[in-house]
């Protein structure tokens, strides 16, 4: 069954192929290319919409910069005139723009301080402080060796000690067990001949 189907598959599909040109449906057949070319008009006009943004954009700048001038010296007009205390006991005090955020730092560091003065003196009384740290040699001593010297010490000794032990020994003694060197073959003894 599956020999016929397919027989009759391949022979729908060997006359439908006559049909199945598409040449003249084929958008590509009938192809023409065109040429274009700039617009000069269109290109100008974007060219001086460009040129009215940009003097747009500049007008708005030059405003505002004097309205944040004019500002600044009505503000310290404001200031002189409010600046002349009643009496010269009184210190003026202003704060121009502010924040309690300023001071935030500074307020931070005084707590920080005073949470360590806190905890530094609420020791419990009759105990004393332990630490577990192994004894530092200080290094103004003529004798005394810094924990780094000592460090590089033992590095030198277990380097000394690695070096007697398992591969190395193992070749030293491959050396001088190794027995006696076969007789030359031929093609040595024609080699060392000729000095190839």
């Amino acid at each position: 069954m599956s020999n016929t189907t397919t027989g009759l598959l391949a022979a729908a599909l060997l006359l439908s192929s006559p049909l199945a040109s598409a040449e003249s449906k084929y958008p590509a057949a009938d192809f023409e290319p065109q040429v274009i070319t700039r617009d000069a008009d269109l290109i100008s006009k974007h060219d001086q919409a460009a040129k009215e943004r940009e003097a747009a954009e500049q007008a708005k700048q030059a405003k505002r910069s004097q309205v944040v001038a004019s500002s600044a010296v009505s503000k310290s007009s404001e200031a002189e005139a409010d600046s002349t205390p009643a009496s010269a006991a009184e210190p003026v005090v202003t704060t121009e723009g502010g924040s309690s955020m300023d001071n935030f730092p500074v307020a931070l560091v005084v707590f920080a301080l005073a949470g360590l003065v806190f905890w530094s003196t609420k020791r419990p009384k009759g105990q004393e402080v332990r630490y577990s740290a192994a004894p530092v040699a200080s290094t103004g001593t003529v004798g005394g060796e810094t924990g780094v010297a000592k460090y590089l010490k033992e590095l030198e000794a277990s380097a000394r000690k690695a070096a007697g032990t398992g591969v190395a020994r193992y070749l030293k003694n491959l050396e001088a067990n190794a027995a006696p060197k076969a007789p030359e073959t031929g093609v040595a003894k024609y080699i060392k001949s000729n000095k190839l």
